[in-house]
């Protein structure tokens, strides 16, 4: 909803009429109608005036978005978009007092309210009605967008994570935060011997470089959290980030 002053034809609405509008009404009639929902308006998540990543993340992944339209605001309106593109599951409402609604979004079914005790207990039920809808026909379009998307078998985006990162990799990246275990690999690769108890209290010591050698050693077989070691076929040694085959170097006296 809008949530700064508004400017209309009927004369200024000030930003905590509308604060008073959404505590005592719209917020009043949402959890009348599903109690146990979190509820929450666009200055609730970032500064008003703003379109934040937190605001989008709620858009896209909120069960219920309810727009109020009563005044023509170019945030909402832009983020009533984003949310008609996202998925279903929007409920758009409109206070009886205010200005036409604008052309653009006038065919568009929506819930007028009065900003009354009895027009919050309708509001209730109304959005009661709309939210067991949506929980009974969850792929079913609530709006002209996802309708005429289903119509032309039209193939959204598909945005997937990325390749899991290989067990090596993640120890790579981990050994890169310590300058102190580098210099001791390096030694060991140069032939030097190098007292394995000591690497591992070198690796141990920083929680930052442990934790992903840890995951990546598990993740690989290295080690078992069931306590066995992973012995079959071991590879050749590799030194560290490899199953060692001969025991542990001792220190020369």
């Amino acid at each position: 909803m809008a949530i700064g002053d508004q400017v209309t034809d009927a004369g200024p609405v000030s930003s905590s009429e509308l604060k008073s509008k959404y505590d005592d009404l719209i917020k009043e009639a949402i959890i009348k109608a599903r109690p146990r929902l979190d509820v929450a308006r666009a200055d609730e998540i970032s500064l008003p005036g703003t379109i934040t990543t937190d605001i989008i993340t709620r858009i896209m992944h909120s069960d219920y978005v309810v727009a109020d339209v009563t005044y023509p605001n170019p945030n909402v309106f832009y983020e009533l978009g984003l949310r008609h593109a996202c998925r279903t599951g929007t409920v758009i409402i409109k206070d009886r007092e205010g200005p036409r609604v604008p052309f653009d979004i006038a065919h568009l079914r929506y819930v007028e309210y009065e900003n009354t005790t009895a027009g919050l207990k309708q509001l209730a039920t109304q959005l009661e009605t709309y939210f067991d809808h949506f929980d009974q026909n969850p792929d079913r379009p609530d709006n002209h967008f996802q309708e005429l998307a289903k119509l032309t078998s039209y193939e959204f985006p598909v945005y997937k994570k990325g390749e899991e990162v290989s067990p090596d990799m993640s120890m790579m990246m981990a050994v890169m935060n310590s300058p102190d275990l580098i210099e001791m690999l390096a030694r060991q690769q140069a032939g030097e011997e190098i007292d394995q108890s000591e690497l591992f209290r070198l690796i141990m010591s920083n929680p930052t470089v442990a934790q992903p050698i840890f995951e990546a050693m598990v993740k690989s077989g290295t080690i078992s959290l069931s306590g066995t070691a992973q012995t079959d076929n071991p590879p050749a040694d590799k030194g560290f980030g490899g199953p060692q085959r001969r025991a542990p170097a001792r220190r020369k006296k």
